[in-house]
């Protein structure tokens, strides 16, 4: 059979073409929702067309203008497809957040239409363009095809970008997340942002904190339980308003318990590997850079202090928090190929309080509410709320289905604190008290959007509104009557060194929950 054959500079536009409206769902979608006007629509379009053109024709000269454009289709069919799957947008911090995912986890974002999108749009252009072949040319005709194919379409591009200055300037200054919706474009320059800090130098360990000490001790031995929440929103808790019992065992516990319920709580980031490393940091939410990695978190500096800290593992790491302490991974051995439930980390949990000889802290790293597979976060037994979506895609779910399986998500999240507060409560020997706070918020549809991830400047307050909750001892006891106090992330390794009475330089009082508490409870009582 004869190949079908196209001279360069046809099947460069044709190429360019392909890459430019192939994968523009997302960003067309953008623009509309944005009100831009159609004509502004049609030259971004167009200088995006020219620009991948005139980066197609320059690989060329070295004989790698297929092998790029295949690179270029196989890696936007998925990111167009997740893209308008769940609302998100494609930069440094989500590809990070892709990379540090676990192959368990990466399983869950793998469904029939990400395989036929990534068929449909990038294996079978791709092997189109294989087969396609290009007239041979002596070396000098190639070098002026491309040469003038260069020249033609770098014109093309800087007149769009020149006559259309004010319109793209306006654009992108309004809505910076459209650069994000560029596929493959937004691929390749996150690529390029985050080789770029792989490959610079590490940043050598900076030890923090070398000048604490715990200046009060208990007592008995003082326990902190932190449990690390996922993907927990604070709206649909029962205990913060919400309307469905999704909370039912907290909330029994809140009407005889100390148990406070911290109602306008926001995160530091909106996934994973921006927010865990943030919160057990001191640096502020404004001025987190992944710098805190290479350098004591707050486990370390209780650790200097004296203070033992242990770190119970069922989500897909620690994001380097818990690299220098006493780690415990749940894992397949453990419980199976489906991996464990949250509330598998009570065994553990019941171990490590029966060998407490020191004052001593635990975080248990839930898998919480990780989606989009939620309905596989709760077993069939305890679930309560149906019918729920069964899918990974959850654009194929109604949004009472997606809801009823993200919240039958947070029944085992009920279910593992108020056991670990009954737990703490039966070991009288121990001076005990609970944190529970969640890394970020979910989207579940809320305005097509679905998720998690997106920059902090562009995600709705679904993505970064929390749940936060403590169940305390004497210490807490004043803050039953501020439960809509303003806090953050940034008051979390504050609040865990003020627990343990620690004092350090890092140590700053006005964010500790424990000192915010008392002082608010001073000014309600003051006449």
């Amino acid at each position: 059979m004869k190949r079908l054959t196209l001279n360069f500079s046809l099947l460069l536009t044709v190429v360019a073409t392909w890459l430019t409206f192939a994968y523009s769902g997302p960003l067309l979608s953008a623009l509309e929702a944005y009100g831009v006007k159609p004509f502004t629509q049609f030259k971004l379009m167009a200088f995006t067309l020219c620009f991948y053109a005139f980066v197609l024709a320059l690989s060329r000269f070295v004989n790698a203008f297929k092998p790029l454009a295949i690179i270029l289709m196989i890696v936007a069919a998925p990111a167009s497809f997740y893209m308008l799957q769940y609302g998100i947008v494609i930069d440094p911090d989500m590809l990070i957040n892709t990379i540090e995912t676990d192959p368990a986890e990466a399983g869950d974002q793998l469904s029939t239409g990400f395989f036929i999108t990534l068929i449909a749009l990038g294996i079978v252009p791709s092997l189109l363009l294989v087969y396609i072949k290009i007239p041979k040319a002596r070396p000098l005709t190639q070098i002026k095809q491309s040469l003038v194919a260069t020249a033609c379409f770098c014109f093309l591009a800087v007149g769009i970008a020149y006559t259309s200055y004010d319109d793209f300037a306006s654009l992108f200054r309004n809505h910076r997340d459209i650069k994000y919706r560029i596929a493959p474009f937004n691929v390749v320059s996150a690529s390029v942002s985050v080789v770029r800090q792989k490959l610079e130098k590490p940043a050598q360990f900076t030890a923090l904190g070398q000048d604490a000490v715990q200046t009060k001790a208990s007592e008995k031995p003082r326990i902190m339980v932190v449990v690390l929440g996922e993907t927990a929103r604070a709206d649909h808790f029962s205990l913060n308003g919400y309307d469905r019992p999704t909370t039912p065992m907290l909330s029994e516990l809140a009407t005889s318990e100390q148990l406070l319920s911290y109602k306008d709580a926001m995160s530091c980031g909106t996934a994973t590997a921006v927010s865990v490393p943030c919160m057990f940091s001191f640096l502020t939410a404004d001025n987190y850079s992944n710098a805190a990695r290479s350098s004591s978190n707050v486990l370390d500096v209780l650790e200097t202090a004296g203070i033992n800290a242990t770190w119970i593992e069922n989500n897909s790491g620690c994001k380097d928090v818990c690299n220098r302490i006493n780690t415990i991974v749940m894992n397949e051995n453990r419980c199976g190929e489906t991996g464990c439930y949250d509330f598998d980390m009570l065994d553990e949990l019941k171990s490590w309080l029966q060998n407490i000889t020191q004052d001593s802290i635990i975080v248990l790293h839930q898998m919480g509410s990780h989606g989009p597979a939620y309905y596989e976060r709760s077993p069939e037994k305890l679930k309560r709320f149906f019918p729920e979506c069964k899918s990974r895609e959850l654009t194929n779910c109604t949004k009472d289905e997606i809801i009823n399986a993200y919240d039958n998500s947070l029944l085992i999240t009920d279910r593992l604190v108020s056991q670990v507060i009954r737990l703490l409560r039966s070991h009288n020997e121990l001076d005990s008290s609970m944190m529970y706070v969640s890394d970020h918020g979910e989207s579940l549809g809320d305005n097509g959007i679905y998720l998690h991830g997106l920059p902090n400047w562009l995600a709705p307050k679904e993505q970064r509104h929390i749940p936060w909750i403590t169940w305390p001892t004497k210490t807490f006891e004043m803050t039953k009557n501020n439960s809509d106090a303003d806090i953050s992330h940034d008051n979390f390794s504050h609040t865990v060194l003020g627990y343990f009475n620690v004092e350090t330089s890092l140590y700053n009082a006005n964010l500790d929950l424990t000192q915010i508490n008392e002082r608010y409870a001073n000014a309600s009582t003051t006449p």
